[in-house]
């Protein structure tokens, strides 16, 4: 997300844009990766039906097209469209946006638009592995007439629609992405677990959940051999929401496997915690906050205070502890959720929140 604030200090005098900076502190932790992202704004420009139009965050976002620019230094592979905020400047403001994503050459998914029907689903293939990504939002805050820009938007029909069309394109995984659930609230709610069910019995593998704000737990069913996963939210990557605990939230890996036989199954899902910083309120920097030594020292601190980087360790610690997350760091620096070497360890919930960590036996004794 781009608030108001990120774009001031995205700013310069000049007035251009560049974000980069927002995403300095944590850039070596997406390098070499397939990265997927929820693009919760809009590329909408500066001129609409004749009219000027100006950048904004909430609650009618819309963002520089110049942002692209530090997606693709990021790497960033596909972006995800279909959220309440992809309307924020109506069906225009949405095709807007997917030309400008086209031009940067970035994919994206999420809604139905010229030759790409509702429900599509789009392949991208990584190190031999062809992964099929499908994306629903509960809906819009914004409804535009328009008969020619279709919010993808998750009923049960949708959905299986949706995982049918994945699956006819004949990927070796396939992955939904959903915008759902209640904000704020740190548990899935019946109707997440219902889609999750429908997609999961449709041929879907991994779940990945935003929408919330806040950070929701990971849930791994094993069913014989067959290994599926729902990462119910991600909380906030990058925005301005300050108050604890909406500036925390965790990169999600997911690993897979292809074998000889040519049967791709999940193998790993690890997570990093990271932290929006605010230094003086004039700035917005995303920073991993885990403990890990050898990530600490590939990553740059710089400018923080001490008392900053203390309490990175304590939200970094209070994420892993609300995910359930390993001690064990793999070699890409993300604590081990799930691993099919130790495949009945299961990422289960050490804290009824994602707050300050400390440990549930002591809250319950009042102290």
């Amino acid at each position: 997300m781009t608030h108001q604030q990120q774009l001031d200090a995205a700013r310069s005098k000049s007035g251009s844009y560049d974000f980069s900076p927002q995403f300095r502190r944590v850039k070596p932790l997406l390098v070499d990766s397939f990265l997927v992202g929820n693009l919760e704004t809009t590329f909408a420009g500066t001129e609409q039906n004749g009219r000027k139009i100006h950048y904004a965050g909430f609650p009618f976002f819309n963002t520089p097209d110049v942002l692209t620019d530090t997606l693709n230094d990021l790497g960033v592979d596909l972006l995800t469209l279909a959220n309440n905020h992809i309307f924020d400047r109506g069906a225009a403001g949405a095709r807007r946006t997917v030309e400008v994503l086209n031009s940067a050459d970035i994919a994206w998914t999420g809604l139905g638009l010229d030759d790409v029907p509702s429900n599509d689903a789009v392949v991208l293939e990584n190190n031999g592995i062809r992964a099929a990504f499908v994306n629903w939002s509960y809906g819009s805050n914004e409804w535009p007439k328009s008969n020619d820009v279709h919010l993808n938007v998750y009923e049960d029909s949708d959905i299986i629609a949706g995982l049918e069309r994945a699956k006819s394109l004949s990927p070796d995984i396939i992955i939904a992405c959903f915008h759902w659930g209640n904000e704020y609230h740190y548990h899935p709610n019946v109707h997440q677990k219902r889609a999750a069910d429908t997609a999961f019995s449709n041929g879907a593998v991994l779940l990945v959940g935003t929408h919330p704000h806040v950070l929701q737990p990971v849930e791994v069913r094993i069913d014989s051999d067959d290994v599926k996963a729902v990462a119910w939210s991600l909380g906030n990557f990058v925005s301005f929401q300050r108050t604890l605990p909406r500036e925390r939230s965790y990169i999600l890996s997911a690993e897979f496997v292809k074998d000889d036989e040519g049967h791709t199954r999940l193998a790993k899902l690890g997570a990093a915690p990271t932290y929006v910083v605010a230094p003086g309120q004039k700035r917005t920097e995303v920073t991993y906050s885990g403990s890990d030594e050898a990530v600490i020292a590939s990553l740059d601190f710089t400018g923080l205070s001490r008392n900053q980087i203390v309490n990175l360790r304590a939200t970094g610690n209070a994420v892993l502890e609300f995910l359930g997350a390993q001690k064990t760091v793999d070699e890409y620096g993300f604590n081990v959720l799930w691993d099919e070497v130790s495949a009945d360890v299961l990422p289960v919930s050490r804290q009824k929140s994602p707050m300050n960590a400390i440990p549930q036996k002591r809250r319950k004794a009042g102290k």
